[in-house]
């Protein structure tokens, strides 16, 4: 009976560890994606003149 329990345990482990990896690549893609987008749009900006003035110094 105990030995039924430890592998139910370890298995239902094993699957949240894998679901767990599986979402975590997901949202690794899902940021990468927003973080391209954020690129080409900073770069489309500064070609067209658009974007946001330049900095100043604060000294």
């Amino acid at each position: 009976m105990r030995r039924r329990i430890k592998v139910a345990v370890l298995a239902l482990g094993v699957l949240v560890g894998y679901g767990s990896a599986f979402c975590g690549a997901h949202a690794h893609h899902v940021r990468r994606e927003a973080f391209e987008r954020h690129v080409a749009q900073v770069c489309v900006d500064a070609a067209r003149g658009t974007g946001s003035p330049a900095p100043t110094a604060r000294w």
